[in-house]
């Protein structure tokens, strides 16, 4: 037996193995753990990770995926639900929907986030991560390969369904389209956090000096139309492989 499948085992003991990064999830309970207690909606829910921290936090959790398979918790509902369509719950029910590294996987993440809206009471906030793809690092490689991620071999996918295609990032998606997306639906955001520092990304700190200094003799107007204020804050060129965004809904 290898020493990675003694260590599964192991973390298999005590509860499910999340499918998204274990800091991630440290970070979004952080976040979470200092709201009032309400009903949250974990979609994709994996394999129920995220909601038994939620649950022994106090929240009443409900969980939804497009596949069940991963799923390993008992005791909490369960509903199929595809983010591409219409989620099987009552608009206005959830005070909290998290959606952890859920969107890049969608075909349709602008219905996604429609749904999350309409799921979301008024005052109800959204939390939500999703792959870095402005900090510096990713700016390199986007500029060397032209591409935000790594390219699919469609071969393995041909006239595959949409669950078929749920564990690839489909829809690379950046914190300027996402914050379209959100504002649209009446969901500002009100934070941004990320999962860690990524340390090797200090050697690149003068190429983030200079786009910074070249940047700021732009015209107020141009600065404001490209949102660089927040796409040239840390947490977003300096920040790490995840960024977590936590929106709040509007409306009268």
């Amino acid at each position: 037996m290898t020493k990675r499948k003694r260590r599964k085992e192991k973390i298999t003991v005590h509860g499910p193995i999340p499918l998204a990064r274990r800091v991630i999830h440290e970070k979004v309970l952080e976040i979470i753990g200092k709201e009032d207690r309400g009903r949250v909606l974990d979609i994709p829910v994996g394999s129920g990770a995220l909601s038994l921290k939620l649950k022994e936090m106090g929240f009443a959790v409900y969980c939804c995926d497009i596949n069940k398979d991963h799923f390993e918790l008992r005791g909490l509902p369960f509903k199929k639900g595809d983010m591409n369509k219409r989620l099987p719950y009552e608009g206005g029910y959830f005070d909290y929907v998290v959606c952890l590294e859920g969107l890049e996987h969608a075909e349709n993440p602008f219905n996604a986030v429609r749904e999350f809206a309409r799921l979301l009471r008024r005052g109800g906030k959204l939390i939500l991560s999703f792959p870095n793809y402005l900090n510096i690092e990713k700016r390199i490689k986007f500029l060397i390969t032209g591409s935000l991620t790594k390219p699919k071999d469609p071969l393995p996918f041909l006239g595959g369904s949409t669950s078929d295609l749920a564990m690839l990032h489909i829809n690379p998606i950046t914190y300027t389209t996402l914050k379209f997306f959100l504002e649209v639906q009446g969901l500002p955001i009100m934070d941004i956090a990320i999962d860690k520092e990524k340390k090797k990304q200090k050697f690149l700190y003068p190429l983030v000096w200079l786009i910074t200094l070249y940047t700021f003799f732009w015209p107020k107007r141009q600065q404001e139309k490209y949102w660089l204020k927040e796409t040239l804050s840390s947490n977003i060129i300096m920040g790490g492989n995840t960024t977590i965004v936590i929106a709040q809904k509007q409306g009268v």
